[in-house]
């Protein structure tokens, strides 16, 4: 778009409505905007501007986008637009992203301003005031930086709003107050007022290898995703079950969404008055406020309660995701004994009911299904007759003194100090400090429990969770940072997986799927990436499939490290080296095994190496890593009567939805 064409046309509100005047926008620049493009490209960043109303703050009246400047972090735009705005019903957002031609483009942040009537209007005596706005989130776990340089004045003099106030204006103009940052008690959003609040003693705010925020909990060594307060502090002095919050699928990392604070599923500022609904089921209660988030899904504002949530409460059930069920529908049907199922947040995924399996792929796209392989039994029992005795110079058992309060210190300790490892082979007797009991099998299998609880979690930095979700794990590629001692613990956690196979014992903890093909010393390939990173295994599939020269790649990747961004060199030369059509398939491979193995080569090695110390690899080799998986943590049975007792319901759902009354009567039947 051309700057004389947006000074041209006018966006805005219609010219028939009454109480209007035009409002000239300059948008500038914009400087230190925060990095998107992980495949070492460059930004393309470029502006949108949003008329909205400020009872129904989700209510887009027009948009004007800028033009798109290539190859910067600090833009310079200086193109000019003109909205019909009324002062007292309007407000104007920016949004701020980088165009991507791979995926969706990539939001770098936002502010809102305020129509108030002490904007100047442009004249001989005054020109059009600057103001630099910083850039807020839009949710609490994105990355944003940088500032956005607007210029605002109105241009309509003959507007009666205009003349009404001419001599506030004049006023206002001598001490620069006639150009104003919008309200922060009004505009700001829910999560950036959060983060301006302290952290209670004792927690420490980190940021993961994807530019995820999380808070550890120094005083019972947690992770969590929600920035802590008052309560949720004094919470955590009382005991917890830390694989629950390690396993669970968080909704603040999917969709931002939680039902029972402040924040809520809305992704905007704070709604300043209630409004009635105006769909077909009639007003809402007194009190209540419907909005709509970023697709399209409606929630519901308790001001009164000042809670969110997705629940109608005029019918006492959630409101639909049309996103999704659109999505449901591109492919056309599935194949048959295939069904397809929504989270809360919206994502998707499928059931094989032949095969009894779960999975994030549409298999419409993915092409068929691959039966599970049925003979694990089997393999397993020539793998337990095919494991080497213990040497008889070792005795018959061994005896391992750990505490329970230092698990992890002290079993390190125990398990390093042990030079002849055909020792660990024989009975574990485990003996825990100050407590009388004679392991006959129970006290290992909780030896082996609570150790993993402590060796897998993400507080200690040597392993994080996958850029997927918090549920599976992966190895930190800046676990050095977190402990000096880190590849002695690798070696460690090497012995301990090797330990449990070997005694039959199982591990609470969940890997990607590359792990696992890297304990098999199996290659990595492009198909893995997508159940770690989704977007990355897109944007690296639309390489395969187009031509990338015009996306202006070079052989180098970037990441962030402690908020430094960094480029690393896949080949020699690299970032001299541009990406075609002919070199396209050697730059994924490369960004591959940089991604997954030349990042963690040490750690895994010195896994390995402690592995190779109880069991050779000969002996995993028959199974794949599907199997090697259910080697290592199983499928362990579940009290279902424990579960629904101590289940949280989260994304609008209650005890009494019949979907979770269904999924409760389905498990009791299996």
């Amino acid at each position: 778009m051309s700057d004389t064409a947006s000074r041209e046309k006018i966006y805005g509100a219609d010219a028939s409505e009454g109480n209007t005047c035009l409002l000239r926008i300059k948008v500038l620049r914009a400087v230190d905007l925060q990095r998107r493009d992980f495949l070492g490209g460059s930004s393309d960043p470029y502006v949108k501007i949003l008329l909205q109303t400020r009872e129904n703050r989700n209510q887009t009246i027009d948009i004007a986008i800028t033009r798109t400047i290539p190859k910067t972090l600090n833009p310079l735009w200086n193109q000019d637009f003109t909205f019909r705005v009324d002062p007292t019903k309007h407000r104007l957002a920016f949004e701020v992203y980088d165009q991507n031609k791979i995926t969706k483009d990539d939001f770098l942040g936002m502010f809102f301003v305020e129509l108030n009537l002490n904007i100047p209007y442009e004249s001989a005596e005054q020109s059009m005031l600057t103001r630099d706005y910083p850039l807020l989130k839009r949710s609490v776990l994105q990355r944003v930086r940088g500032s956005v340089t607007i210029g605002l004045c109105y241009i309509n003099q003959n507007s009666p709003v205009t003349r009404r106030n001419s001599t506030e204006n004049e006023n206002a103009s001598a001490q620069e107050a006639g150009f104003e940052i919008v309200n922060r008690e009004d505009t700001v959003e829910p999560t950036a007022a959060i983060a301006e609040t302290p952290l209670p003693p004792g927690w420490e705010q980190r940021q993961d290898g994807h530019g995820r925020i999380y808070y550890v909990d120094h005083n019972t060594r947690t992770t969590t995703w929600t920035r802590p307060n008052g309560r949720t502090a004094a919470a955590s002095q009382r005991p917890q079950q830390q694989v629950g919050d390690r396993r669970q699928i968080d909704d603040m990392d999917a969709n931002n969404a939680r039902t029972n604070t402040a924040t809520g599923p809305v992704t905007a500022s704070r709604i300043a008055t209630p409004t009635a609904s105006t769909d077909d089921l009639g007003p809402l209660p007194p009190g209540w406020q419907m909005s709509k988030t970023e697709n399209e899904r409606a929630f519901f504002i308790d001001h009164i309660n000042k809670r969110t949530t997705w629940i109608d409460p005029r019918t006492g059930k959630p409101t639909p995701i049309p996103s999704a069920q659109r999505e449901l529908n591109q492919n056309g049907p599935l194949p048959s004994h295939w069904e397809a199922r929504t989270l809360p947040d919206g994502r998707v995924y499928y059931i094989d009911h032949l095969n009894k399996i779960t999975t994030w792929t549409d298999p419409r796209v993915a092409g068929p299904t691959v039966p599970y392989s049925r003979d694990y039994a089997e393999k397993y029992k020539a793998f337990r007759h095919y494991l080497p005795r213990p040497k008889s110079h070792v005795g018959s058992q061994v005896e391992i003194h750990v505490n329970r309060k230092d698990i992890m210190e002290s079993s390190f300790r125990v398990i390093m100090s042990i030079k002849d490892t055909e020792v660990l082979k024989t009975r574990l007797w485990i003996v825990f400090d100050g407590e009388r009991g004679l392991d006959y099998g129970g006290l290992s299998r909780e030896w082996f429990l609570i150790l993993s609880r402590e060796i897998f979690n993400p507080y200690y930095g040597l392993f994080e969770y996958s850029a997927i979700d918090n549920y599976t794990l992966q190895i930190n590629a800046l676990s050095g940072l977190f402990n000096e001692d880190h590849i002695k613990y690798f070696r460690f956690i090497g012995r301990i997986i090797a330990l449990a196979i070997y005694h039959g014992k199982l591990l609470e903890a969940f890997f990607i799927r590359p792990f696992y093909k890297m304990l098999l010393s199996k290659p990595v390939t492009l198909a893995d990436m997508e159940s770690v990173d989704r977007e990355y295994y897109q944007s690296l599939k639309y390489i395969v499939d187009n031509d990338p020269e015009d996306l202006d790649l070079f052989f180098v990747v970037s990441e962030e490290v402690l908020g430094d961004l960094r480029e690393h060199e896949l080949k020699p030369g690299g970032q001299h080296i541009q990406v075609t059509e002919q070199n396209k398939h050697e730059y994924i491979d490369l960004v591959i095994n940089y991604r997954f193995v030349q990042r963690i080569a040490s750690q895994m090695n010195a896994l390995k190496q402690g592995f190779q110390d109880i069991l050779p690899f000969e002996a995993i080799r028959m199974f794949d890593e599907k199997e090697v998986e259910l080697l290592i943590s199983g499928l362990g049975d579940i009290n279902v009567d424990d579960w629904r007792r101590h289940t949280m319901y989260k994304g609008g759902y209650t005890p009494d939805n019949p979907v979770i009354q269904n999924f409760w009567k389905v498990n009791n039947e299996d």
